[in-house]
């Protein structure tokens, strides 16, 4: 990954567009066409931390200059990568709901719910129903949940209108944006 991103100090290898003014811009540009997408296909807890430190790196914050992580992403015209994945797991559940039952994705998740097996000691394990069904929490909407087959019945009716789908995630990811605590300076890097 480091490699990927010392890529991005050798700004003299790609042209400057026009449009681009200043050498913060362009690399901002550099790194989310070049970095972002290998953070988000290789998603993990590291991301988050790791995302926020290139964006520091690239404006040139070090310590012990803090700057606070929402006004880092404001700087950079970015969201939270954690938001963004929220959003794109919700489009991508959304167009597995149009899709016919027949295909292996919406066959996977009635079979989640038709499974009471017994579970085995420990922590249970984080599936994606259950990772929806946490983000559903968040609303205010209790009538809406991801815990038994009616329940995805009904996400599907909503998911087979365009509008009401978008208005739906969008929902959910205003939620998760105000349930997120309030950012606090780091000087960390």
């Amino acid at each position: 990954m480091s490699a990927a991103f010392d890529t991005i100090d050798r700004t003299q290898l790609l042209k400057t567009p026009r449009e681009i003014i200043n050498e913060d811009e362009l690399r901002i540009v550099q790194f989310l066409n070049l970095v972002k997408p290998i953070l988000l296909y290789n998603y993990g807890t590291w991301a988050l931390t790791f995302h926020r430190r290139q964006l520091r790196r690239i404006l040139r914050i070090h310590y012990p200059t803090k700057i606070t992580n929402q006004s880092l992403y404001k700087k950079c015209s970015e969201t939270p990568l954690s938001l963004q994945i929220l959003e794109l797991r919700w489009r991508l559940f959304g167009h597995i709901l149009r899709q016919d039952n027949s295909i292996p994705a919406n066959l996977a998740i009635l079979n989640y719910f038709n499974e009471n097996s017994n579970r085995g000691r420990g922590r249970p394990t984080t599936t994606l129903p259950i990772t929806l069904n946490n983000d559903l929490k968040r609303l205010q909407n209790k009538d809406v949940q991801q815990t038994t087959k009616e329940d995805l019945h009904k996400l599907q009716k909503i998911a087979s209108q365009r509008q009401e789908w978008i208005a739906f995630t969008a929902e959910i990811k205003r939620t998760a944006e105000a349930a997120r605590p309030d950012d606090q300076a780091s000087g960390r890097h």
